[in-house]
Protein backbone atom coordinates (compact mmCIF):
# COMPACT_ATOMS: atom_id res chain seq x y z
CA UNK A 1 0.00 0.00 0.00
CA UNK A 2 2.22 2.67 -1.10
CA UNK A 3 1.54 6.12 0.12
CA UNK A 4 3.65 9.09 -0.88
CA UNK A 5 2.85 12.58 0.56
CA UNK A 6 4.40 15.46 -1.07
CA UNK A 7 5.37 18.65 -0.06
CA UNK A 8 5.99 20.90 -2.63
CA UNK A 9 5.52 24.43 -3.98
CA UNK A 10 1.26 24.91 -5.31
CA UNK A 11 1.56 22.86 -8.71
CA UNK A 12 -1.71 23.08 -11.80
CA UNK A 13 -4.05 20.50 -11.96
CA UNK A 14 -2.28 19.17 -15.47
CA UNK A 15 1.23 18.94 -13.60
CA UNK A 16 -0.28 16.86 -10.33
CA UNK A 17 -1.40 14.39 -12.93
CA UNK A 18 1.86 14.00 -14.66
CA UNK A 19 3.77 13.98 -11.31
CA UNK A 20 1.43 11.16 -10.12
CA UNK A 21 1.55 9.50 -13.13
CA UNK A 22 5.81 9.17 -13.07
CA UNK A 23 5.85 8.44 -9.45
CA UNK A 24 3.30 5.91 -9.40
CA UNK A 25 5.19 3.88 -12.36
CA UNK A 26 8.47 4.66 -10.73
CA UNK A 27 7.48 3.05 -7.52
CA UNK A 28 5.72 -0.20 -9.88
CA UNK A 29 9.29 -0.72 -11.06
CA UNK A 30 10.88 0.08 -8.08
CA UNK A 31 8.63 -2.35 -5.84
CA UNK A 32 7.47 -5.11 -8.46
CA UNK A 33 8.78 -8.41 -7.04
CA UNK A 34 10.93 -9.89 -10.26
CA UNK A 35 9.86 -13.48 -9.63
CA UNK A 36 6.03 -14.55 -9.56
CA UNK A 37 5.16 -14.35 -6.33
CA UNK A 38 3.51 -10.91 -5.03
CA UNK A 39 1.36 -7.96 -6.27
CA UNK A 40 1.30 -7.91 -9.56
CA UNK A 41 2.40 -4.31 -10.98
CA UNK A 42 -1.24 -3.59 -11.87
CA UNK A 43 -2.41 -4.20 -8.33
CA UNK A 44 0.45 -2.84 -6.84
CA UNK A 45 -0.57 0.42 -8.63
CA UNK A 46 -3.98 0.11 -8.18
CA UNK A 47 -2.49 0.57 -4.38
CA UNK A 48 -0.19 3.32 -4.86
CA UNK A 49 -1.43 6.90 -3.26
CA UNK A 50 -0.23 10.31 -4.02
CA UNK A 51 -1.38 12.95 -1.76
CA UNK A 52 -0.41 16.47 -2.89
CA UNK A 53 0.20 18.88 0.00
CA UNK A 54 1.28 22.34 -1.67
CA UNK A 55 2.81 25.11 0.37
CA UNK A 56 2.70 28.73 0.03
CA UNK A 57 6.43 30.08 -0.28
CA UNK A 58 5.52 32.53 2.41
CA UNK A 59 4.39 29.43 4.33
CA UNK A 60 7.29 27.71 4.48
CA UNK A 61 10.85 28.49 6.05
CA UNK A 62 14.25 26.50 5.67
CA UNK A 63 17.60 27.87 7.63
CA UNK A 64 15.59 30.35 9.14
CA UNK A 65 14.27 31.75 6.18
CA UNK A 66 11.19 31.69 3.88
CA UNK A 67 10.76 29.93 0.68
CA UNK A 68 9.49 33.29 -1.33
CA UNK A 69 13.11 34.58 -0.12
CA UNK A 70 15.37 32.07 -0.59
CA UNK A 71 14.69 32.15 -4.56
CA UNK A 72 14.71 27.95 -4.72
CA UNK A 73 12.74 25.17 -4.24
CA UNK A 74 12.38 22.43 -2.32
CA UNK A 75 10.23 19.36 -2.20
CA UNK A 76 10.15 16.53 0.51
CA UNK A 77 8.14 13.36 0.03
CA UNK A 78 7.12 11.13 3.08
CA UNK A 79 6.53 7.56 2.16
CA UNK A 80 4.85 5.08 3.98
CA UNK A 81 4.36 1.40 3.12
CA UNK A 82 4.40 -1.87 5.17
CA UNK A 83 7.76 -3.83 5.36
CA UNK A 84 10.05 -1.55 3.99
CA UNK A 85 13.87 -2.56 4.36
CA UNK A 86 16.90 -0.61 4.72
CA UNK A 87 17.13 -2.55 0.62
CA UNK A 88 14.25 -1.30 -0.51
CA UNK A 89 14.52 2.24 1.15
CA UNK A 90 17.62 2.40 -0.88
CA UNK A 91 16.29 1.32 -4.12
CA UNK A 92 13.07 4.06 -3.83
CA UNK A 93 15.46 6.82 -2.44
CA UNK A 94 17.50 6.30 -5.41
CA UNK A 95 15.00 5.75 -7.99
CA UNK A 96 12.52 8.35 -6.56
CA UNK A 97 15.35 11.21 -6.55
CA UNK A 98 15.71 12.06 -10.30
CA UNK A 99 12.04 11.68 -10.75
CA UNK A 100 11.43 14.32 -8.54
CA UNK A 101 13.91 16.75 -9.58
CA UNK A 102 12.88 16.44 -13.26
CA UNK A 103 9.31 17.20 -12.17
CA UNK A 104 10.18 19.76 -9.97
CA UNK A 105 12.88 21.24 -12.51
CA UNK A 106 15.45 21.10 -9.72
CA UNK A 107 17.86 18.85 -11.62
CA UNK A 108 20.85 20.57 -10.27
CA UNK A 109 19.53 20.62 -7.23
CA UNK A 110 19.50 16.72 -5.45
CA UNK A 111 19.65 18.21 -1.85
CA UNK A 112 16.63 19.71 -2.30
CA UNK A 113 14.86 16.48 -2.77
CA UNK A 114 13.94 14.96 0.73
CA UNK A 115 12.43 11.31 1.04
CA UNK A 116 11.37 10.40 4.62
CA UNK A 117 10.55 7.03 5.05
CA UNK A 118 7.58 5.13 7.12
CA UNK A 119 7.75 1.65 7.42
CA UNK A 120 4.99 -0.24 9.11
CA UNK A 121 4.44 -4.06 10.31
CA UNK A 122 1.25 -5.32 8.64
CA UNK A 123 -0.60 -5.34 12.16
CA UNK A 124 -0.59 -1.16 11.90
CA UNK A 125 -2.55 -1.19 8.90
CA UNK A 126 -6.33 -2.32 8.42
CA UNK A 127 -8.07 -1.96 4.82
CA UNK A 128 -11.68 -2.63 4.55
CA UNK A 129 -12.01 -3.58 8.11
CA UNK A 130 -9.09 -6.14 8.32
CA UNK A 131 -5.53 -6.07 9.33
CA UNK A 132 -2.76 -6.61 6.63
CA UNK A 133 -1.42 -9.56 8.61
CA UNK A 134 -4.98 -10.89 7.78
CA UNK A 135 -5.08 -10.42 4.71
CA UNK A 136 -1.25 -10.79 3.01
CA UNK A 137 -0.51 -14.47 3.63
CA UNK A 138 2.81 -15.02 5.60
CA UNK A 139 4.62 -15.90 2.61
CA UNK A 140 3.94 -12.43 1.21
CA UNK A 141 5.46 -11.54 4.15
CA UNK A 142 8.39 -13.52 4.28
CA UNK A 143 9.16 -12.64 0.43
CA UNK A 144 8.60 -8.72 1.16
CA UNK A 145 10.75 -8.82 3.86
CA UNK A 146 13.97 -11.10 2.51
CA UNK A 147 13.32 -8.82 -1.56
CA UNK A 148 13.59 -5.14 0.61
Amino acid sequence: MPYMKLITPEVSLERRQIIAHELTETVVRAMTPKNERGLTASELRERCTVHFTPYEPTMMAIGGKLMSDRGDGDVTMEFSDWGMGPRLQRRLARELTPVLTKLFGMETALDHVNIRFHPYPPTDFAVGGKLLSELIPAIGRVMKRVAG
